[in-house]
């Protein structure tokens, strides 16, 4: 329970100008970082055929990007221990800037390696501002409204994906159907690598800006950080080991590495898989449904997060994951158009769980807790580059069906976490 002056001071830090502020310069942040995730997925299959790459030498690119997250969690938080939230963020729009302009001299040379290093750099960035924004956010207020903040800000984040694949249509223009050996082929692939240097070229330029307005602005700390700063340290343990021995925290780390996994594989393989379950299907018609996806992920998130004020986040998580499994199922099993329907329809009910699970496991955590806790958890984005290769070779062994069956087990998880594991040891914590 919280002491009065505790209460008072997130009463301060969660009200006014300054914290509205706050929250809009941090959720731009969340857009730009959703975008640049989601196009690194949606430019693998451009890339693979404008270079000539097989399908492992592809899949380093979210390899490069989601290795990334686990490289640099833990010294981003370094950086949030010893300069606040804000210092992490800069440290992160720092290495963001500097990745976007590496991609000039990549698609300059046509230099896949210099690409890949670029995609890590900018991961680098990226990574650091989940590291910091997403537990600035969960604890800037009262415990009650964790998730709710938290999903507010993602449902931006989830924005970022769905203007992504039109990004990528613009990137390709009248290019997409060109294969190698055709006529125009040399022509299309210079202009798609012109066009990506372009995108990037201006998201370097935008982030420059944000990263001035950084800089200068005044952000507040939440009410855990001015508690500490005021009794001269940490109220908790706030080391790896400490953290390790809280059950609610692991469980939390393991179901976001889950969580992102399947994300990542629902959004590399629904082309193929609506390709092949509707006869006739075009490339083209599976990137508009793509962005239908896309589009019902963004949608969920803004519908639901209002009833984070209302009902557990737990709970809502639980009965979400539950729709997800039955969804999953359905698409599992084939049913031509139907399946790539309830493919579509999954994203609606995975929409909160990464914000969800993340505020979760962050629950009673302050201060510098909270920010070795968000280190873990950041780190277990590497979900979404090791589940999908695992994930790709029962897929090469037994085809996608298969492969989607193999899912269930993974969202029946995730189902227990919502409803039970996320409440292991938080009483004996109180």
């Amino acid at each position: 329970m919280s002491s009065p002056s505790s209460s008072t001071s997130a009463s301060k830090t969660s009200g006014g100008k300054t914290w509205i502020i706050a929250f809009a310069l941090v959720t731009l942040l969340f857009f730009i970082w959703g975008l640049a995730m989601n196009l690194v997925s949606a430019i693998r299959d451009p890339f693979a055929v404008y270079l000539n790459l097989n399908s492992t030498e592809s899949s380093l690119l979210q390899v490069a990007y989601f290795g990334a997250y686990f490289v640099m969690a833990i010294p981003a938080t370094m950086v949030a221990k010893r300069f606040g939230y804000k210092g992490g963020m800069i440290c992160g729009l720092i290495f963001f800037v500097i990745g976007a302009f590496l991609t000039i001299p990549a698609t300059t040379s046509l230099s896949y390696g210099l690409f890949l290093f670029a995609m890590f750099v900018i991961a680098l960035g990226a990574a650091s501002l989940e590291a910091n924004c997403n537990p600035y956010i969960t604890k800037l207020g009262d415990e009650k409204g964790e998730s709710f903040r938290l999903n507010l800000a993602q449902s931006f984040n989830a924005v970022g994906s769905v203007v992504s694949p039109l990004i990528l249509g613009m990137i390709l223009g009248n290019t997409a159907s060109v294969k190698r050996g055709d006529p125009g082929f040399d022509e299309a692939k210079i202009a798609f690598m012109g066009q990506t240097r372009m995108f990037y070229i201006v998201i370097g330029i935008i982030l420059a800006v944000v990263l001035a307005v950084f800089v200068f602005a005044k952000l507040p700390s939440p009410p855990g950080d001015e508690e500490e700063a005021a009794s001269g340290g940490s109220a908790q343990d706030s080391s790896i080991g400490a953290l390790l021995r809280k059950p609610w925290v692991v469980l939390g780390v393991i179901a976001e590495f889950v969580y992102v996994g399947l994300q990542t594989i629902g959004f590399s393989t629904f082309s193929t898989f609506a390709q092949q379950q509707w006869e006739g299907m075009s490339a083209g018609t599976a990137a508009t449904f793509l962005a239908i996806l896309t589009l019902m992920f963004a949608i969920g998130r803004f519908v639901t997060t209002p009833f984070m004020t209302k009902f557990h986040p737990g709970k809502i998580l639980g009965v979400y994951m539950i729709g997800a499994t039955i969804l999953v199922i359905l698409t599992a099993m084939g049913l031509g158009k139907v399946s790539v329907i309830t493919f579509i329809a999954l994203y609606f009910f995975m929409s909160i769980a990464y914000g969800t699970i993340f505020a979760l496991a962050l629950s009673q955590l302050k201060g510098a807790a909270a920010k070795t806790g968000a280190s873990l958890i950041t780190m277990s984005i590497v979900g979404g580059a090791i589940i999908p290769l695992i994930y790709g070779a029962i897929t090469d062994a037994g085809g996608m069906n298969v492969m989607l069956w193999c899912t269930v087990p993974l969202f029946l998880f995730l189902v227990w976490y919502a409803f039970w594991g996320c409440k292991i040891g938080l009483k004996e914590a109180a």
